[in-house]
């Protein structure tokens, strides 16, 4: 689908919260189904596993989870898991910066296959981070202790990648996130030097933006990415518990900080603990809505952006409110732009 001429930004609404501390433990990243399921990656110490929630949440707290995946260094087990993806047929990649290897699920969790060693070398890993599928359905991997770009087959044949060590235009320093857009162009939340860079296909830089702070479009260790079909770029920027987002050419837009409510898992679960609710009652609830470490961020066809709430335990959701302008409604570039020519 080709990108609107221009667009007007109505507003960006929070959408809903979901799950809560016990059920969804410190979500690391999460991926979405067709049927309303959302298999949330949950990882901390001694635990790694894929909760499978639902978007309307549920009801009332239960022991019957759904899920798949354990903690530990056999076939379909993880130990720090960072990414979590699905094929078009519905099978899961995993990434794991502590085994150095993706795993490859079913679509019922099962195990298929891995691959990745340790190593400095042409197609070997060091801390894989984000992972991501282009166009042909290869897989692109950020090698992020390795400061490299690698692409590899599904079955894990490697392909080819780029990058090094460095500061400059271009290079990496323990690259985190990585997202391909409609144009096979990757995008790399570059985590060491606190920025977004963006390459074509075959490796060459199109666009740098970014730097360490936290003022308007600053990074403090950015880590999850993702681009929405407007073109639209979010990144998580984990030191700064917030979801930067940016237009398609690095210009800072918005800055997502936070507003959960409760869930309707967490509201029926409080109506049953009394001392929890007096104590809730006596606390300062304002910074109860905050985003903590978020690391990842999605965006879904229907402009649902999706925050896996990493330090609070639930996942927040807002919806893009948008309306798409052709070039009747959208000025060309203004040489000296200000609101006040309206």
């Amino acid at each position: 689908m080709p990108r609107p001429h221009g667009i007007l930004r109505a507003g960006y609404p929070h959408l809903t919260t979901l799950g809560m501390r016990r059920v969804t433990n410190f979500p690391a990243d999460l991926a979405l189904g067709e049927e309303g399921e959302i298999y949330v990656l949950l990882r901390s110490e001694g635990v790694a596993t894929v909760r499978i929630w639902s978007i309307d949440d549920m009801e009332f707290l239960s022991d019957d989870l759904k899920g798949f995946g354990s903690y530990g260094h056999g076939d379909g087990q993880f130990i720090w898991p960072v990414n979590i993806i699905r094929d078009k047929e519905g099978s899961f990649f995993v990434s794991d910066e502590a085994t150095h290897r993706v795993t490859q699920l079913d679509n019922n969790g099962r195990f298929v296959s891995k691959f990745g060693s340790k190593g400095p070398d042409i197609g070997q890993l060091n801390g894989p981070s984000g992972i991501a599928f282009d166009k042909d359905n290869n897989l692109i991997i950020a090698d992020a202790k390795n400061h490299r770009i690698q692409r590899y087959t599904k079955n894990g044949e490697y392909i080819d990648g780029f990058g090094e060590l460095g500061s400059n235009e271009g290079q990496l320093q323990f690259p985190w996130g990585i997202h391909i857009d409609e144009n096979n162009d990757i995008y790399v939340a570059d985590w060491g030097n606190n920025r977004v860079q963006v390459y074509s296909p075959d490796g060459k830089i199109r666009l740098s933006f970014g730097e360490f702070g936290s003022g308007d479009g600053q990074f403090n260790r950015p880590t999850g990415i993702c681009v929405d079909d407007h073109g639209d770029i979010y990144v998580a920027d984990w030191g700064n518990n917030r979801i930067v987002m940016f237009n398609q050419f690095g210009d800072y837009i918005w800055s997502f900080k936070g507003d959960a409510t409760l869930s309707k898992v967490a509201r029926n679960y409080m109506l049953t603990n009394a001392v929890s609710n007096r104590l809730r009652e006596t606390g300062k609830l304002e910074r109860e809505k905050y985003l903590r470490r978020p690391r990842s961020v999605r965006i879904d066809s229907k402009f649902r952006l999706w925050i896996p709430d990493y330090e609070s335990y639930r996942i927040q959701v807002y919806q893009k409110d948008f309306l798409e302008l052709d070039e009747t409604q959208f000025a060309p570039p203004l040489r000296n732009p200000t609101l006040e020519v309206t």
